[in-house]
């Protein structure tokens, strides 16, 4: 069985060949450059690493014929500065890796070319029922408005006074209250 790099081999910046854990069945190797050690120690699988595409996998072999990129490690990002800030070999230390987050609360909110107001916000009240009632609600709601017109033709005026007004048995019992009198 040949022996894997060692962490003394393997570097930022080094090309090496790696087994992606998808690929761990088949053995199948990508090549590409080391761009941080994720593994502390030597493993005899293989150093776990992260490629500067992105990719992780466990380091099986230097690649052969690509030459190293030197002294100096490449980040993903092409940053030899933060390369400096790592530890030993490479590895972040603990509690300290890099994220790059925005606070979006400084995000400029979309100008709206409408305002809007509070109706916006308030949904219908959803219909309750079934059968007979639920079929009819759009028929309903336009014979609702004409009930309220023929309510109103129904509606009658106290002929000895002129100003009450009511229905037609109300107006009765007021026309009666003044002749009581």
């Amino acid at each position: 069985m040949p022996t894997v790099p060692t962490t003394n081999q393997v570097t930022p910046g080094t090309v090496v060949d790696i087994v992606l854990k998808a690929d761990q069945p088949t053995g199948r190797t990508v090549q590409g450059v080391v761009s941080q050690l994720l593994t502390k120690g030597n493993h005899p699988r293989g150093i776990k690493v992260r490629l500067t595409d992105g990719r992780v996998g466990r380091v099986q072999r230097m690649a052969g014929g690509a030459a190293s990129t030197g002294l100096h490690p490449i980040q993903p990002d092409g940053n030899m500065e933060a390369a400096a800030e790592t530890g030993p070999a490479g590895v972040a230390p603990r509690g300290q890796g890099r994220r790059d987050f925005t606070d979006v609360r400084l995000d400029q909110a979309p100008q709206s070319t409408q305002p809007l107001g509070l109706d916006a916000y308030i949904k219908p009240a959803k219909k309750r029922g079934k059968g007979k009632g639920a079929r009819n609600t759009a028929t309903e709601a336009a014979t609702g408005n004409n009930s309220l017109e023929e309510a109103a033709a129904q509606e009658s005026i106290c002929p000895v006074c002129g100003d009450f007004r009511g229905d037609e048995a109300a107006v009765a019992h007021h026309v009666q209250s003044h002749f009581d009198e």
